[in-house]
This record gives C-alpha cells, structure tokens and sequence, in this order.
C-alpha cells in the first residue's frame, strides 16, 4: 500500500478550530500548515494539551511521526539528528535532517595524534553561496580491540572537542566499558549477527541505568536487519539506525538496498525498517588501500585514489538515502564535493536560496566608483561578489530583491523590473554615495533596461553575462562611460 501524503486539511480536522491565536498563529489552518512543514509542535497548541482533545493529539502526533523514524546523538546543544525523512523525493516536500558526515579515528593513533584529527574534524569548514559547510563527529575506532585504548581515545577526543562521538566496536565487553566514560549520548556500532544476543543484553542492563545512545544494526540481509529491529523494539531500545553494509566491489548492490530499505519504509509502511540509514565510504577507501586499487593506471599513489573512489562512494549513497556516514579521508579536495552535494540535496527546492537585498561596497569604492545591480539570489550574489574580489573590482553592488531568482529567471518574472530598482534606490540613498547616476545591468538584464531608466531616471549600461568578465569590462571602459555621461550631464 503506497503511504499517501498528510495535508494541511488532515491536521486541521484534528484541530480545535478555535482560531483563539494562543499558538501563535492567525488561525488553525495557519497553525496546521505550520504542523504539516515541521515548523512547530502539537504542544504549542495550549488546548490540545487538555483532556478533552487528548485522543486528537494523540492521532495527531502519530499521523504527523515520519514514517524514517528521526534518530539523534551526540549533545543537546550540538547533536547529529538522523532519519525523519517523509518522502521518497525531495520535490514532494523537503529533506529536513541534512546527512550528518563524520570521521574516523582510530585508537591506535597515539595521544597527540587522535586530539589533532579530533580538532581538525571540529575545525574544518568551508563556505559556500553563504552556508558555512562542516563535519559532524567522529566515530572512534576499536583498531586495537584493547578496550582501554579504547577509553583513553574517547577521554582525549571528549576533552579537546565538544563532537558527538560514535563507538566503533564488534567486541561488546569493549563497547560495555567505553559507555562508562562516553559523557554524550553515543551511536554504537555495530550489533550484528554474532554478537546480537550478548550486546543487547548489556545495553539493555545501560538504558535501565540511564545510559543513552542510539545502536547500528549492521547485516547484509534484510531479513536479519528486521529480526535485530524487532528484538531490540521488544526491550525498549527504539533509537536504533540500520547497516545494510557498504559493499566497495559491488557499490551497485548497496545502492539497491538502500532504496529497498527506503521504499518499504515510506511506502509500505513497514515499520521495522522505518529507521535512519547508515553508509559507510570508508570501506571503499580500505578497500583501495589494501590494494584494488581501478586507477591504478592513472594514479600512482594510493591514498588519493583511495579518497576518489571514497568520495565517489560517499556521493553515490548521499542520492540514495544515506542518513549518516563514516568516512577516512580528510583532504579538502575529497570533503568539498560531498558537502557541496549534500548542501544542495538538502536545501528546500521550494525556497529559494536568497541574500538581504541593499547595498553592498566591493573594495572601498568611492563617489567615482560604478554602480552594479544584481540579484539576492544566493548563487549568483556569491558567485559575482568571488569574482568582483578575485578581480579587484571597487564597485557599489546594489542587490536587488529579486525574491531569490537569479537574473534572467528574475527578468523574465518581472521582479528585475524598474519599479523594484527606484524602491531599491531609494532605501539605500545610493545617489548620496556617487557623484553619477549610472547602473550597469548584467548581460542577461538587458529586456528591463529601458523600464528602469524610465522609472528610476538612471542611466543604464549593458554589462557583461558573466561575472567573471566585469573586471577586464570596468578596466577598459568605466573611464570613458563616466567622462562621457559627466560631459553629457555637466
């Protein structure tokens, strides 16, 4: 049976229909969408908390649980949430908990070792069209199968970084004692076949002392996954994340059950695989350092062929449900595109990414300086601010509202228009800065040209398409573009 989507109508039905605002919103329709997009809780509504709509609220929470059950670890004020995914598509609605990516480290580092790559997994970021792109946590590993090595890791990792931690073990008297000095709720991985019995035993003995964590489950049967799921849902262990094992020499394979595993949770409605996905690229980097290594003809060294075919894995499972993932390889070079990916999956295609409109100097201009306007659409604000620096451009950069469309999106939509332009103009009192009234418009603006010279009373200049081409275009004719509207306005 496919799941059909909950509407803003079914929650409503469930709803006081009072319209008193206690929730903060304007009505209960308001506050039903509001419910419906996961921007507010059934308990902000003070009257469905009362007896009388007790059994609504109840329906309601259980209508509005996703059918991926959402999973968290780490610290309240810095946590790793998982899952709670609705939809098969992001188009149908949104991915709401982007893929939290975490590092490896292995105990068998030494002290300064393991707090050096702890930092530099807390410390790595990079930006991107204004979104600061960052790791989330690092999974220790039980290389040594020492478990007080295993300790000493966590106590440096847990004293040099404030990171949510997963414990990496197959031994379960290993994972028994790193859970006596873990502070934060931890992901444990991994209960499998072999050692299911014996490790559910001791966690069931943790969370009955108040121990916190969520468990992996890790088989390459699906079968088994639902038989571990239901045992563990049995005791009261609920926060729970599935491994169907990331398989380097048949990644197609892995690909397969991650979207069977999926595809029965949101549209079958099966309730023992409706848990977060884990993927796990650092196997594939394993497995081309231990020497199957298929570009070997292009690529001598190891290590980075190891991180190509790991960041190749790392994208591939990110555009199949992939809820978190362990990778080895730090190098910029192989981080920067699966978070460039993962930005953008889950960045809600329904909205726009957009910067404040106004104005914005590049470089110290000055009353002689040109007068550029652009869009607030995100890519293109960041794409033409990178170019005018790299460029050295001195410009005032007018940033239009354009309700996040990039140019010619914007044009053809009417909201690069003149009246858009003098509202603009006017708010930011741009004519108190320069001692000209010229606006150079992008290559692409060019249809509203005429519309803001006749609104605004500003003399507008056809630019270049590309960002990257203002430079060398304001080098050879800026001088002359002034002198002559000067001489023509004297």
């Amino acid at each position: 049976m496919i799941m059909a989507k909950v509407s803003a109508m079914d929650i409503y039905k469930l709803l006081p229909k009072t319209n008193c605002k206690k929730c903060g919103e304007s009505s209960c329709m308001a506050f039903a969408t509001k419910l419906q997009n996961k921007k507010a809780m059934v308990e902000q509504c003070p009257i469905m908390n009362t007896p009388k709509f007790e059994k609504n609220k109840k329906k309601l929470i259980e209508m509005l649980s996703p059918p991926v059950k959402e999973v968290w670890f780490g610290y309240p004020d810095k946590k790793c949430v998982m899952g709670g995914d609705e939809v098969m598509y992001r188009y149908e609605l949104s991915f709401f908990n982007q893929t939290p990516l975490g590092i490896d480290i292995s105990d068998n580092l030494s002290d300064e070792e393991i707090k050096n790559r702890a930092k530099y997994v807390e410390d790595f970021v990079f930006e991107r069209t204004g979104e600061k792109l960052k790791l989330d946590f690092v999974a220790i590993r039980n290389a040594s199968n020492d478990p007080e090595k295993f300790k000493k890791a966590i106590e440096i990792v847990q004293e040099a970084t404030k990171l949510p931690i997963a414990l990496c073990s197959l031994n379960p008297d290993n994972i028994e004692k790193a859970l006596d000095v873990v502070k934060s709720k931890t992901m444990i991985y991994a209960a499998t076949k072999d050692n299911f019995a014996e490790l559910l035993k001791i966690l069931i003995q943790k969370k009955e002392s108040g121990k916190k964590f969520a468990l992996v489950l890790s088989s390459d049967d699906i079968k088994t996954l639902k038989g571990m799921t239901k045992e563990c849902v049995k005791y009261g262990i609920e926060d729970l994340v599935l491994d169907p094992h990331t398989t380097p020499e048949n990644i197609a394979e892995t690909l397969d059950k991650f979207v069977m595993i999926r595809r029965s949770a949101i549209e079958r409605e099966d309730k023992l695989l409706g848990y977060p996905l884990l993927g796990l690229p650092i196997n594939s980097y394993f497995y081309v350092l231990n020497g199957n290594n298929t570009l070997s003809k292009f690529i001598e060294e190891s290590d980075k062929a190891a991180g190509i075919i790991e960041a190749r894995t790392a994208n591939a499972l990110l555009n199949r449900y992939a809820d978190a993932m362990i990778l080895h390889g730090t190098e910029v070079w192989e981080l920067m595109p699966i978070l460039t990916l993962r930005q953008a999956i889950f960045t809600d295609p329904r909205k726009p990414q957009a910067v404040e409109p106004g104005l914005y100097p590049i470089g110290n201009p000055d009353e002689n300086s040109p007068v550029i306007m652009t869009t607030n659409f995100s890519l293109t604000f960041y794409t033409v601010t990178g170019d005018f620096e790299k460029d050295n451009v001195k410009c005032w950069l007018l940033v239009l509202d354009t309700e996040g469309k990039a140019v010619d999106v914007s044009v053809a939509g009417g909201q690069y228009c003149g009246e858009n332009a003098k509202n603009l103009i006017e708010e930011t009192k741009i004519e108190e800065k320069v001692n000209h009234r010229i606006i150079i418009l992008p290559g692409l603006a060019a249809p509203a040209r005429g519309d803001i010279e006749e609104k605004t009373g500003w003399t507008c200049v056809i630019g270049t398409r590309d960002s990257s081409q203002v430079g060398e275009f304001l080098k050879k004719n800026w001088e002359k573009i002034l002198n002559d509207w000067k001489a023509k306005n004297a």
